[in-house]
């Protein structure tokens, strides 16, 4: 698939060289460069320095990048326009040395776009800087590969005099990390047997987002929307006990068609629940998916203040929200005014992810006939959030998509593949601002407490502070920033990180 995106960005760079004698003003070709080194003590990178940024910064103690991409856009008219990217990285003492980070070509028309290949997107309505992130589309890991088709931010319904906007987006593609599954599985190995019971590689995955809001422009307004993300298809590889009590490898794929890509969409699944005597999914695939309500106040022209609830959910009790309090409950204050400002943005956010709608769960289709009608009880509870009986744990390379305080699998030392801790509560905050027309700063700090798994209680509530400050100097089209993190608790240990990044944008044509 990585050939085919080469292919493609050729073939635009190609273009934008012939067009460029006829109307060069239309194409652009831009350059990012980019180093960054992290060195300090502990036995990881400090979390604030690696969360939410995509996954590009590894969570290896002492590691530094090299990153270089090209840009292409041409606009065949003031509505139409098709643009492009390939974005390597290659690292050092980190788990990835080299790789794409962004391969795609993207063609919009007015506030609307197809696109094809691997994109680092924003967080749909979550500050990218400051929030601790989506429970579901987040941008904690490494971009999917995938085709999908939306709007480029928010569009006015048209007839609505912009009272009502709405941004959604959705298409289907691929986990790449397939290798880096299967390599994990193995890791987990110990002289009395493997951690892991069982992986999957070749896993397809379906998103789509849809938000609404009023104006944000007026006094008040407000915003309501749902994210939705399935792991389907692939393959599973599972330890399985012969009759002379011996383990070996088996696997099972699951197939992928027009009913499943469909059945995916709608979140169906069907009755036959065993097939050649092994059990299928109730629902076609892993779902993950959060809910928000929002809130804002403009105060004035330059000053406004938001209140906002995202509440996730893996299946049906979430959506009723039968988990009690779970949620990302936050307030923000944004500062639009021009010029310098001390403070331009501050966040503060409560996470809670430990009721995941009781700890019991007990439904008789979850089993086969005679069983099934024997069962007249119904509980539904303990999701289990982020892990999954087939696909494993809502992850790509190690790490959750999601809210990052819900420790990665990534960081356990004795490679368990799954999340050993997503009953949390967390607490954080992030604000940021300008010294100068130079000078801005970034401080950010969480803390939090875990309780492992309803599956796996840990005996020892574990807890974590994570504190970061940095400073970002532009000069014309240089950017510096210099940081400094740590980590105290004993989730990630105690890490001291020093962070120093070079950035570079240029223009090519």
């Amino acid at each position: 698939m990585i050939h085919r995106f080469l292919i493609l960005l050729s073939v635009l760079l190609s273009y934008a060289t012939i067009t460029k004698a006829q109307d060069s003003c239309r194409t652009e070709i831009t350059c990012d460069l980019s180093t960054e080194a992290a060195v300090g003590s502990g036995d990881f990178t400090a979390y604030q320095l690696v969360t939410n940024r995509h996954h590009v910064l590894s969570t290896r103690s002492n590691t530094a990048y090299l990153r270089g991409a090209v840009n292409i856009r041409h606009a065949f008219t003031d509505d139409l326009s098709l643009s492009g990217c390939v974005d390597a990285i290659g690292s050092i003492h980190a788990d990835h040395k080299f790789y794409l980070q962004q391969c795609y070509a993207n063609l919009s028309f007015k506030k609307f776009f197809l696109e094809f290949g691997a994109r680092e997107h924003a967080a749909v309505v979550r500050n990218d800087l400051l929030s601790i992130g989506s429970f579901t589309k987040g941008t904690n890991a490494k971009p999917f590969a995938q085709l999908h088709i939306g709007t480029n931010g928010f569009w006015d319904v048209p007839f609505t005099r912009k009272w009502i906007q709405v941004d959604f987006d959705g298409g289907y593609g691929r986990f790449l990390d397939g290798n880096y599954r299967e390599d994990a599985f193995y890791r987990g190995e110990t002289p009395n047997g493997n951690l892991n019971s069982y992986y999957a590689t070749g896993i397809y995955m379906h998103q789509k987002h849809l938000y609404i809001r009023t104006n944000p422009e007026k006094r008040f307004f407000a915003m309501v929307g749902i994210e939705h993300m399935a792991q389907f298809g692939g393959t599973k590889y599972m330890y399985v006990r012969n009759a002379d009590g011996t383990l070996s490898l088996q696997s099972k794929s699951k197939a992928v068609d027009l009913k499943n890509i469909w059945g995916v969409f709608l979140c169906r699944g069907d009755k036959n629940y065993f097939e050649n005597g092994s059990p299928e999914d109730w629902v076609y695939g892993n779902h993950v998916g959060v809910m928000t309500a929002q809130i804002g106040w403009n105060i004035n022209s330059n000053h406004q203040v938001q209140a906002y609830l995202d509440n996730p959910f893996e299946d049906g009790s979430g959506i009723r929200k039968g988990n009690g309090w779970d949620g990302l409950w936050g307030l923000e204050y944004k500062n639009r005014s021009e010029g310098r400002q001390y403070v331009r943005g501050v966040v503060a956010e409560y996470f809670q992810s430990t009721n995941q709608s009781g700890p019991l769960h007990w439904d008789g289709n979850d089993y086969p006939e005679p069983m099934r009608s024997q069962i007249t009880d119904f509980v539904v509870g303990n999701d289990n959030y982020y892990n999954n009986s087939c696909y494993n744990s809502y992850t790509h390379y190690g790490m959750t998509p999601g809210i990052a305080l819900i420790t990665s699998p990534i960081y356990n030392k004795d490679g368990f593949t799954q999340f050993r801790d997503n009953r949390v509560r967390a607490w954080h905050l992030g604000v940021n601002g300008e010294v100068t027309g130079r000078l801005s700063y970034l401080v950010k700090g969480s803390y939090r407490e875990g309780k492992g798994t309803y599956f796996m209680p840990l005996p020892k509530k574990q807890h974590s502070l994570d504190v970061m400050i940095q400073g970002n100097y532009s000069l014309g089209p240089w950017q510096f920033s210099a940081a400094f993190a740590f980590d105290k608790g004993n989730i990630y240990g105690d890490c001291y990180t020093f962070n120093i990044k070079i950035g570079y944008h240029g223009k090519i044509l």
